[in-house]
């Protein structure tokens, strides 16, 4: 699982196996560059995006913003049934 860091926000994503392109931030949207290649631990959580089917981790508790691949706009109410209008 490669580690990436955000070079604007300082926040961490994790991407399992071998992705060509870099990730972008899933909270501010800047460019992440790859930092080293790590285990699966239990401060990430798998996260899959409804639009792309791509899979990345972020930390626990800490529910992404865009997807890193797409810019699919995750909920920010998930247990609501109508879609939120951003």
């Amino acid at each position: 699982m490669k580690e990436f860091e955000c070079k604007g926000c300082g926040n961490f994503i994790w991407i399992p196996g071998e992705k060509e392109r870099s990730p972008v931030c899933s909270e501010c949207r800047s460019v992440m560059e790859f930092v080293e290649n790590v285990k699966n631990s239990s401060y990430q959580e798998k996260i899959i995006c409804p639009e792309c089917n791509e899979i990345f981790f972020v930390k626990k508790g800490k529910l992404p913003y865009k997807c890193v691949f797409c810019n699919y706009t995750f909920s920010v109410s998930p247990g609501l049934k109508q879609k939120e209008r951003l």
